[in-house]
């Protein structure tokens, strides 16, 4: 009726999407068209479906929830003995809706004298009623059912292999979407044992074997792979499978027992067998996904193929997913300077397990949890392990954090050798850069801005690690530094990054490709398989099945864990090293120049003055140059700044938030500007010429749980008699001549009413006076804070020889990438 009612060029399919454009077309179109295949662009169809089907047979959702008992309709097979036109049973059964497994017989429900039937601990209502009821519903759409219907209590019905097969494959899954207890029996479910399918068998390469040859071919990165049909766990010769073809039956008799031969599979494994490439190598990471997934082709995931796997990957997939080895206790290098905390201990091992197995990993801990000590661990534990390995480590990290990585290596790491490759003085040639990781277990430290300019030269090199720290720099997947990294060797690949990447599909793609090439196939192959299903139509079961294939490459934790919290102090600092623009440096050492002659002549309170107004100059020009030269404003140009903005970024990321004190109120105009443009939000700003009642509205604003991620203090004005709990992460963006003001600022966010641990930030300009004023107020705290005045009248006493020791530049205060 509905075919002929309505024309289909009558519809505005120019409205409809892909899938109800086939939906209309199935419905209305030739009665050839179907509505079989499932697309990863289309939505839940079935469930939907069976919502609209319960609407129009009266099964309303209020009811539902009233019901006790569900109609089951449970398929059994003929006896193998009974020949080839023995008939199948729909049996009909009463089914608890809260215990599945209590299941009553249809002969049992109409037997019942009352209307009230009593099954141990259940009591059902009108049983009977209800199961007619059900089973006139159910036969609409399934003829054999409304026939079984002529008889008053109907037990259930005979059906021919034909009707069978129908049930199975339309009548039932409509049915079980409706509310029914539909069940097949074991043996014709999709990896039942007499249901034909495809089977994609992964073994070890042999030397040789399709064209390979081992001497430039690993065979550890190939695996042989072949397509095969498959009955149970019996392999169907070409013959055989010829022969159950020839039948052209869904449901057929071979060598004594019923088969299921879906149609459709059934053409699917033809081309399968016929394809030139029915059998072939595919690399490690290929082979790792379709086993971790259960998955053989990602693009078809509902397509009924069965994946086994033998030889290496077998024995990897068992590796990976042994609770043993993942908690093997590692011990920490004797060459470790300082102590893991125990869920760094956990991370360090992890890294050990990953490289063993010869897998790329990510660790991505939140900011804070130290994921640049863990890493510095394993690169010990490497060296303990094989002293003599002089390939070295690659490091590429951004520009602002080179510096920082340098301190942290020499600090924790003395024994690794650090070389950087920046500036126009760094090797161009493979002999130079050799000489440069001659000693072993040498740590080249670089930038992105370099990746595409010295890919060449790089990639001639095999690492023994290479590491990507702010790995989310090669988020976008097109970009020329993302297509860079992938070209250069390496053992073993580790990335770090703290923000949720899991939470971006496409970055999630790049940098696990990087990792671990092909596992999660190419970017559209993974677009259409993964991000599509996940990020439009929330698919669970596709998420899931990611989870599966990411999750052994990923550590992520975050501050909030249990195991975490515990290990964690309340309140722990951080100093955070900054490079200087190639500007900052210029004009920081220009003033140096300028002063010292000038201090040299100087006497008495003009020479205190002098002093003091130079240190002023110097912290203004390495906060910022538009505080000394009082132009126009740019973000790129303080390296502080850009380091800033780049812990911001994955702090309001991982939501939290957080408080930066600066000494200088037009730096906080400065901070206000660029965080607010930047981010998009809205960036208070407390500082001295705030009145006391907009002070009060600035902290509740803050305060309040939809309030701004960021919150800009001065450091006078807003260090003490605040209560600002929200923030957890603190920043100083420049440094004190006294640690109790800093201090008292901290505890702004460090107060009674604080439910999360405090990270302070502190940010250090490299090779300035930032950083040697640091290392003597870390030493004079160490002996008592009281000699420390807040005024920095200390430094004023300095002789001349050594005040030009404070203020010189260090040769690592700058690295500009356009060199």
């Amino acid at each position: 009726m509905w075919r002929d009612g309505i024309a289909l060029s009558e519809l505005p399919m120019r409205d409809l999407g892909r899938w109800e454009h086939r939906w209309l077309k199935a419905l209305l179109g030739p009665a050839e068209d179907s509505f079989l295949e499932y697309h990863h662009d289309d939505p839940p169809l079935l469930d939907q479906f069976g919502e609209w089907l319960s609407w129009v047979l009266g099964k309303s959702e209020e009811a539902a929830k009233e019901v006790d008992s569900k109609t089951g309709l449970w398929l059994e097979m003929p006896d193998d003995s009974a020949g080839d036109e023995a008939f199948w049973y729909l049996r009909y059964m009463l089914v608890a809706v809260d215990d599945p497994s209590l299941a009553v017989p249809a002969r049992q429900v109409f037997n019942v004298g009352s209307s009230r039937l009593r099954i141990l601990d259940h009591s059902f209502d009108r049983p009977h009623e209800k199961m007619l009821a059900d089973l006139g519903q159910a036969g609409r759409l399934f003829e054999p059912i409304k026939e079984s219907l002529e008889q008053s209590r109907p037990e259930g019905v005979f059906l021919d292999a034909r009707q069978a097969w129908k049930f199975i494959s339309e009548a039932g899954p409509v049915l079980y979407a409706t509310g029914y207890d539909v069940r097949l029996p074991e043996e014709l479910t999709g990896q039942g044992q007499r249901r034909l399918r495809a089977r994609l068998r992964i073994r070890d390469l042999k030397p040789g074997e399709f064209g390979t040859d081992q001497s430039h071919v690993s065979l550890n990165d190939l695996a042989a792979f072949q397509w095969e049909a498959a009955l149970g766990d019996e392999v169907i010769s070409a013959e055989e499978f010829r022969q159950i073809s020839d039948l052209k039956q869904p449901l057929v008799r071979w060598r004594g027992t019923w088969v299921l031969v879906d149609p459709l599979q059934l053409k699917g494994i033809e081309d399968l067998l016929a394809d030139a490439r029915a059998a072939g190598t595919m690399s490690r990471f290929e082979a790792l996904s379709r086993a971790l997934t259960g998955v053989a082709d990602p693009s078809a995931p509902n397509k009924q193929i069965e994946v086994v796997i033998e030889g290496r990957i077998a024995e990897l997939v068992e590796q990976m997913s042994s609770d043993e080895l993942v908690e093997e206790r590692i011990q920490v290098p004797d060459t470790f300077r300082g102590e893991l905390r125990p869920y760094q201990e956990r991370g360090l091992a992890w890294l050990v397990y990953q490289s063993r197995l010869g897998l790329g990993c990510c660790l991505a801990d939140d900011m804070g949890l130290g994921k640049t000590i863990q890493l510095i661990a394993e690169l010990l534990y490497h060296q303990e392990l094989a002293p003599d390995d002089n390939r070295g480590t690659l490091l590429f990290c951004p520009t602002s954090v080179v510096g920082n990585w340098q301190r942290e290596i020499e600090k924790f790491g003395p024994s690794l050798h650090v070389v950087k490759h920046h500036g126009i003085d760094r090797a161009n040639t493979l002999e130079a850069l050799n000489a440069q990781m001659r000693i072993p277990h040498t740590v080249m430290l670089t930038t992105y801005g370099l990746a595409t300019r010295d890919v060449d030269l790089l990639k001639k090199r095999k690492w023994a690690r290479f590491v990507l720290d702010e790995a989310q720099a090669i988020k976008n997947v097109t970009a020329k530094r993302s297509q860079a990294v992938r070209e250069i060797d390496a053992e073993f690949r580790v990335a770090l990054t703290g923000t949720p990447i899991e939470n971006r599909l496409s970055e999630l793609w790049s940098i696990l490709d990087f990792l671990n090439p092909g596992l999660l196939g190419t970017f559209e192959k993974f677009r259409r398989s993964y991000a599509m299903p996940i990020e439009r139509y929330h698919d669970d079961e596709v998420l899931d099945r990611l989870r599966r294939l990411v999750g052994p490459f990923i550590m992520r934790r975050v501050k909030s864990d249990p195991n975490i919290i515990q290990d964690l102090p309340e309140k722990f600092e951080a100093k955070v090293y900054c490079t200087l623009t190639r500007e900052q440096a210029t004009l920081y050492q220009a003033l140096v120049d300028s002063a010292m002659g000038e201090i040299e002549d100087a006497k008495g309170i003009a020479r205190h003055g002098r002093v003091l107004a130079l240190l002023t100059r110097l912290k203004q020009v390495v906060d910022h140059p538009i505080l000394y030269l009082k132009d126009e404003e740019q973000k790129t140009r303080s390296g502080k700044l850009t380091r800033l903005l780049e812990m911001l970024e994955e702090i309001i990321d991982n939501g939290d938030r957080a408080l930066i004190f600066s000494q200088f109120k037009q730096m906080g105009d400065i901070l206000v500007k660029v965080l607010s443009e930047h981010f998009d939000t809205d960036v208070p700003f407390l500082h001295g010429g705030v009145p006391q009642s907009q002070r009060d509205e600035l902290v509740d604003r803050f305060q309040d749980e939809d309030g701004p991620p960021i919150f800009v203090l001065s450091l006078k004005a807003g260090g003490t008699g605040l209560n600002l709990t929200a923030a957890n992460h603190v920043f100083h963006y420049d440094r004190w001549w006294n640690p109790a003001v800093e201090d008292q600022a901290t505890d702004r966010a460090f107060r009674i009413g604080q439910m999360r641990n405090v990270q302070v930030h502190k940010l250090i300009s490299l090779g300035t006076l930032e950083e040697k004023i640091d290392v003597m107020l870390t030493e004079k705290r160490s002996l008592a804070d009281t000699i420390v005045d807040s005024t920095g009248a200390w430094v004023t006493d300095l002789d001349t020889e050594a005040l030009r020791e404070l203020v010189s530049l260090g040769s690592d205060s700058t690295i500009d990438d356009a060199d």
